[in-house]
């Protein structure tokens, strides 16, 4: 029986996604760095009616810097995954967590290369402003600097120092004819 002594708060699950039982966690440590330090399969922990209760993932991929889009075993459809909404998504505390600062500090996105949805290289990030909630981008773009919401990523891979973006169409003509 998990306690909750045994458990450390990571995240937060937000609505589901699609109709095949995915959520989204919203969290600001990296799954893929979790998933190294676990030696078991990978679980988040969640209070449903009152017991805290292991959820094994079965896959994952991140939506953007911050948001995971996760499938859990037995829990398949939209009306299971309903019941995890809007809860705290927990870790188990026998495990050290990484580094929150290096997760979440975007200013290691400096130097990353951008590649738009068809994998298009846009450019190299110059400078991150997160004063807000909407953090931006500045990339040098065909010679002039064009600010990218982060929030259009769809994965970052640190290992490639690449992140990929789904841009609307024409956002790189609008945006840039806009210096």
């Amino acid at each position: 029986m998990v306690k909750e002594e045994d458990i450390q708060a990571i995240g937060a699950f937000a609505k589901p996604h699609g109709v095949k039982g995915e959520i989204a966690l919203t969290t600001d440590y990296d799954l893929a760095e979790l998933q190294e330090i676990v030696s078991e399969d990978l679980c988040i922990i969640c209070e449903i009616n009152g017991i805290l209760t292991p959820f094994f993932i079965v896959s994952y991929r991140q939506k953007n810097a911050s948001t995971y889009l996760i499938t859990f075993e037995h829990v398949d459809t939209v009306e299971k995954v309903n019941y995890l909404s809007g809860k705290t998504a927990f870790f188990p505390t026998k495990y050290t967590l990484p580094d929150i600062a290096s997760s979440e500090d975007d200013g290691e996105l400096i130097g990353y290369t951008l590649l738009d949805n068809r994998h298009k290289v846009i450019g190299q990030v110059k400078a991150v402003d997160d004063r807000t909630l909407n953090i931006l981008l500045t990339v040098d773009y065909q010679g002039s600097e064009l600010l990218v919401p982060l929030a259009l990523s769809t994965s970052i891979q640190h290992h490639t120092k690449t992140i990929n973006l789904s841009l609307p169409d024409g956002y790189l003509e609008i945006m840039h004819n806009n210096d």
